[in-house]
């Protein structure tokens, strides 16, 4: 740790600021360290765009690296490294596989520590030959310390045990405070039902909006009081599916689709359950902040048991986990849940109940700062010992 009052240089490297998770998860670590004086923060990105408007309330010094090619850009590892020697980070802090790559350089000439951040799913098989596995690999060998967001993601890549931390994520929940009242939001999209069902994605190829669509077809056919809303827009090449489930939208008006919106809370805030439909095929999520959001606001939640999603949705105590179900059995569920008021409220506490005892931005804060503070004090050898499934999460807790 420095000492004589000298603030700790943390450099963050990630793609992009674009609605996603991990952007979030970093946009929420950012807004707790900036409230810190003992931080020098900066951020490096390869993707102007930024879809947080939070990001600059913030004020943190911020580099582009544009890139001459979509992919594969070598130019990257000289500019980032030209930005580490200007900088001087005391840690690097990275949020992807290939940012982590293209810290390598920084990381060895300059001797800085690297926390590894890309691990942020848990996908249910990987190739052990194929290239990405052996960037994780090359990657790994060079961190110091690998975190994951889930204990799923840690036995889906197997990073070296004696590097693993787990910190799941943290929310601040004054971002619920002030919201607009359901009703106002429910005008503004046009919902006229009682009940609605929402799901916050992305329209990828890693979410099951194809069992969305259908679910939600199969219950407006025999329900008039039941309104499905997705929140999302379209990322790796799936604009043709944007397009068809539009079109579906268009003639049923019981199902919605809103694109991108920056309301995201006062929508999930409106509606009666939340959902998650990912394709487990390929693959799993870490600690999804959709549902997060979701508990956050007292809603019941239906997911795949799949990847680190056991670890925050416990079933038939704050929601359901579909693993095998038949449509007409997930459509069962939904509809006996909001015909079930009581176990709507109880399921929606427990979730509430969840978020306070593990997923608070101070936790997720603290852990960080405390994962930066052994790094630089060199107390990481009996910190990272052997990775253990924690069992101080049960659904008997709450």
């Amino acid at each position: 740790m420095k000492t004589n009052n000298q603030k700790i240089n943390l450099l963050f490297f990630i793609g992009s600021f674009k609605g996603g998770g991990k952007e979030r998860r970093l946009i929420e670590l950012l807004s707790y360290l900036a409230a810190k004086d003992c931080y020098e923060l900066m951020v490096v990105v390869t993707d102007p765009i930024i879809d947080f408007p939070a990001f600059y309330d913030l004020k943190i010094t911020y580099h582009i690296i544009p890139k001459k090619w979509n992919r594969n850009d070598l130019t990257v590892f000289y500019k980032f490294y030209q930005i580490c020697r200007q900088f001087k980070p005391d840690i690097i802090h990275t949020w992807g596989r290939v940012q982590s790559f293209y810290a390598l350089p920084a990381v060895i000439g300059l001797r800085i520590p690297l926390v590894n951040g890309q691990i942020t799913s848990a996908p249910p098989s990987a190739a052990r030959l194929s290239l990405k596995r052996m960037i994780d690999r090359i990657n790994f060998s060079f961190s110091t310390v690998i975190l994951s967001n889930s204990r799923a993601g840690v036995t889906a890549y197997k990073p070296p045990q004696k590097k693993i931390k787990v910190i799941y994520n943290g929310i601040s929940l004054h971002r619920f405070d002030n919201l607009p009242a359901p009703e106002q939001v429910r005008s503004k999209y046009g919902i006229t039902t009682p009940f609605s069902v929402v799901m916050v994605a992305s329209f990828s190829s890693n979410k099951n909006y194809e069992l969305f669509f259908r679910i939600a077809e199969k219950v407006t056919s025999v329900r008039d009081d039941i309104t499905f809303i997705a929140v999302g827009d379209s990322c790796n090449g799936k604009p043709a599916a944007v397009k068809l489930y539009g079109k579906l939208a268009d003639r049923n008006p019981r199902i919605k689709l809103t694109g991108r919106i920056s309301d995201v809370e006062a929508v999930i805030n409106s509606c009666t359950l939340g959902v998650l439909f990912s394709n487990s095929a390929v693959h799993g999520e870490g600690i999804s902040n959709a549902i997060i959001e979701y508990m956050s606001l007292g809603r019941p939640v239906m997911a795949n048991d799949a990847g680190g999603t056991k670890e925050i949705v416990y079933n038939n105590v704050n929601g359901y986990l579909v693993t095998r179900q038949t449509d007409d059995e997930i459509a069962g569920l939904i509809t006996s849940l909001i015909d079930d008021p009581e176990k709507c409220k109880a399921f929606g506490k427990a979730g509430r109940k969840i978020i306070e005892a593990c997923f608070l931005i101070d936790k997720m804060g603290k852990d960080f700062e405390e994962t930066y503070q052994d790094i630089l004090e060199g107390r990481l050898k009996n910190k990272l010992s052997t990775f253990q499934p924690d069992s101080s999460l049960s659904s008997q807790t709450f």
